[in-house]
């Protein structure tokens, strides 16, 4: 199950939305053959069957995300516990962050700041928690590093600005051509002053 999580995550971030659907319809597949023994002796549920339904929530968040553009609600996810789906949940930030960085190489600065937003609120809704030490602690913690990643990157993105190509047409690639484009693909003059 969680394997085939993990898989439909890196599917995800290769735009392969079947394959992931594939992924996903497995370990939802698996989870209801396994439901009777986990109902039975509720023991079971602990350990590596609740590591794979977090991946599984995540995953599925990450899916609903990149088609809607928001977060899919606990509600929609009967396979998971309130505990796995929050688990879920923050692990689904920190592919948040390697889609903004993706993103951010596109220079597309709005999905960038959407993304950012999207952890910034859940940051404050994790706020309203007295989480104690423990697994969800520590994907907590890791969430604030994750949004301070998320802020710097948009920062940077904001200082680069457009993308400005430049000429090199000089032997060893310097020279007036070298200077910044302007609009149009003309090297901006510079005066003697500006220099």
């Amino acid at each position: 199950m969680q394997k085939a999580a993990k898989t439909a995550v890196y599917c995800l971030h290769r735009n392969d939305f079947a394959a992931a659907a594939r992924e996903l319809t497995a370990v939802e597949t698996v989870a209801a053959e396994l439901q009777p023994l986990i109902t039975a002796e509720s023991t079971l549920r602990s350990g590596s069957f609740t590591a794979a339904i977090e991946e599984y929530a995540e995953a599925r968040i990450f899916k609903h995300y990149l088609e809607h553009g928001c977060l899919l609600p606990s509600t929609a996810m009967a396979l998971a516990t309130r505990d796995e789906y929050l688990g879920g949940l923050l692990d689904f930030t920190g592919e948040l962050n390697r889609f903004a960085v993706l993103r951010a190489t596109a220079r597309d600065v709005a999905a960038v700041k959407r993304a950012r937003d999207v952890v910034d609120a859940i940051f404050g809704a994790m706020l309203q928690f007295d989480l104690r030490n423990g697994p969800a602690r520590k994907k907590f913690d890791s969430l604030k590093y994750t949004l301070k990643k998320l802020e710097s990157l948009l920062y940077e993105l904001q200082l680069a600005g457009p993308f400005q190509s430049t000429r090199m047409d000089g032997p060893d690639g310097a020279g007036a051509d070298n200077a910044p484009q302007g609009e149009g693909g003309a090297a901006k003059d510079m005066d003697d002053d500006d220099a």
